[in-house]
């Protein structure tokens, strides 16, 4: 069974990222997860050469929000830039963030902020083709 090496949650609430940690954990699909409790935190990692395979962002947090995170994300060199990044969200986007999230390419997709077992599975084995689990079966 292949695994990713890496995820990268990044939420300022401790509940969802130790929630959405143990979800992750049960599909047996990484071997190394992260939390990061805003942007900067994030930025941190990928600066001292952590790449996660995937990173999972909220949109609103103190200290450095999800858009803003992009926004630097998008001026670091390429060699920190080899995730996928997953938009989750909490809340509706309005219309400046949706188009600003469409018109963004690191942003593949939106899924809800509360992880479940199977939207783990899919965006891992959509996404690393070779990865599997007898846990997402």
């Amino acid at each position: 069974m292949d695994k990713i090496e890496r995820i990268l949650l990044v939420d300022d609430s401790n509940a969802t990222n130790f929630y959405n940690k143990r979800i992750i954990q049960k599909t047996e699909l990484v071997t190394e997860i992260l939390t990061a409790k805003n942007g900067s935190e994030a930025l941190d990692y990928l600066k001292a050469g952590i790449i996660p395979q995937m990173i999972f962002l909220d949109v609103n947090m103190p200290v450095m929000n999800g858009w803003e995170f992009i926004i630097e994300y998008q001026k670091l060199n390429e060699e920190y830039k080899r995730s996928i990044i997953i938009l989750m969200l909490g809340t509706a986007l309005d219309e400046n963030d949706r188009e600003f999230a469409e018109n963004t390419s690191e942003i593949r997709e939106f899924q809800d902020k509360i992880l479940t077992k199977e939207i783990v599975c899919n965006m891992v084995t959509k996404y690393f083709d070779h990865v599997t689990s007898t846990m997402c079966s």
